[in-house]
């Protein structure tokens, strides 16, 4: 029986310091960007929203809405809308396929926006009898030329 780490075979002990490596290389935080002269550290926020709903589908006058009511008012510069088909697994283990609406939003990062994300997230899941909104956040440059 192995009395220390040096006692191990060469490979396990090879693949105890990739364990301990990867373990510690997740504890690091990323790198803030470094954006180009002129350009701007901004957030870009990615919102994809199913459109079914127990009762059917999301109509094209209730997605205006949301985008009137809901988003307009919280990121009056501007967003995209993006349409698509996605799947994804439910919490009862069922493949779920739908039509989706993508949102991107490019924004500062701010408490008020991140609210503002999650007031979207939340009036959205309400109205339409959703499980989820997926987000996906990541820093990126800016610039208008």
């Amino acid at each position: 029986m192995p009395s220390g780490i040096n006692d191990l075979p060469s490979i396990v002990r090879q693949f105890y310091l990739l364990i301990s490596l990867s373990t510690f290389a997740g504890c690091v935080s990323n790198p803030e960007l470094k954006c180009n002269p002129g350009e701007q550290l901004q957030i870009h926020d990615q919102l994809f929203f199913g459109t079914e709903t127990f009762t059917g589908e999301v109509s094209d006058a209730e997605w205006r809405d949301f985008l009137a009511n809901a988003v307009s008012p919280r990121f009056p510069n501007g967003f995209t809308v993006l349409s698509g088909r996605g799947q994804w697994r439910g919490s009862s283990g069922e493949i779920v396929r739908e039509r989706s609406k993508v949102l991107l939003l490019v924004h500062r990062e701010t408490a008020e926006s991140d609210t503002a994300i999650g007031e979207l997230v939340d009036i959205y899941k309400r109205r339409f009898q959703q499980e989820s909104v997926l987000r996906v956040r990541n820093q990126v440059c800016v610039s208008f030329k």
